[in-house]
């Protein structure tokens, strides 16, 4: 099978600062050398993005806001010089809540422009004013910085739903693979029970975001060349089989795994983390020891020896 090849990504990402990490993945910024066009692959995620056109002297002319919704396929995003892009992505069952947002409404969908500053401005503090104010991208950085803490200080301890879902989330990332069945039992649940709580809090259907993550979990494997056959690959990300992984990667990738795309990959660390008493039947994770880091995860580019800096380019609608 090809790895994918090496391709630098105008992207990096930022100190969070006072920024709470249980709620916030990461800051980062894009700016594309030349136009160009991104493959963007489904995560779950929610992020809240600045979009700013510069001027001849590097200083901004406007800026233009969008939310980006999770999505359950890939995308295409077109870039275009001279702009730089910033953007605050939420953890995984974080991002309706810290922006007052139905993620299951927003699925596959971009909000941008007026509707993001009525929304951001309904919610108090002059959060939209700040970021249309910056001048230059340090100014713009502080204000998203600013932004996320208020939206996730807002957004208060979680309800009985989110905490159900957030406890599914972070089992399903110490046992990848593991069936529905042994996810509902482990948490003492039921299957509807959690249907419901995932959908109300990251706005996927729960069996649509189980193969998202496992398809997250074979391209970093691949990425990692981790995978010397397509065989072990399905086995190890916890497919049925070669013929069920192929199927979800070209509906969620639209590649098939002898043929993937560079792209950027979340790499879930906590499935390299020990996981809490044996695997579960139908478990595939690979163990290793894990500092606390590896709680939160982090987007990756395609690398090719040491681990690369994380790499995730912005969701947004067309710049």
């Amino acid at each position: 099978m090809r790895r994918p090849s090496q391709e630098p990504l105008p992207y990096e990402e930022l100190p969070l600062g006072p920024l709470d990490p249980e709620r916030v993945e990461a800051m980062w910024c894009y700016r594309p050398g030349a136009p160009r066009r991104q493959t963007v692959l489904p995560d779950g995620r929610m992020d809240l993005v600045a979009h700013a056109l510069l001027d001849a002297n590097g200083r901004i002319a406007t800026v233009r806001l969008a939310i980006a919704g999770p999505a359950d396929r890939p995308g295409t995003v077109a870039h275009r010089a001279p702009v730089w892009s910033a953007g605050v992505r939420f953890q995984l069952g974080w991002g309706g809540a810290c922006l007052a947002l139905d993620p299951a409404a927003l699925l596959n969908q971009v909000m941008t422009g007026a509707a993001v500053e009525r929304h951001l401005s309904a919610l108090g503090d002059d959060l939209a004013s700040a970021l249309l104010a910056a001048t230059d991208t340090s100014a713009l950085q502080a204000a998203l910085v600013q932004a996320a803490h208020r939206l996730s200080q807002r957004a208060g301890p979680p309800g009985p739903m989110q905490a159900r879902a957030l406890r599914a989330l972070r089992w399903w990332r110490m046992h990848p693979g593991a069936p529905l069945q042994a996810l509902c039992s482990a948490l003492a649940v039921p299957e509807r029970t959690l249907r419901r709580d995932m959908l109300a809090t990251v706005g996927l259907p729960l069996r649509s975001l189980a193969g998202i993550l496992r398809f997250q979990r074979a391209m970093a494997l691949v990425q990692a060349g981790r995978a010397p056959s397509l065989t072990g690959l399905a086995h190890d990300a916890g497919y049925a089989d070669q013929a069920h992984m192929t199927r979800q990667f070209r509906r969620l990738g639209g590649f098939t795994p002898a043929q993937p795309e560079a792209v950027p990959v979340v790499v879930e660390a906590a499935w390299q983390a020990p996981s809490a008493g044996p695997a579960p039947p139908g478990a595939h994770a690979e163990t290793r020891a894990a500092g606390p880091h590896n709680l939160h995860p982090r987007r990756t580019a395609p690398k090719a020896g040491p681990p690369a800096p994380s790499a995730r380019p912005p969701r947004a609608a067309g710049l």
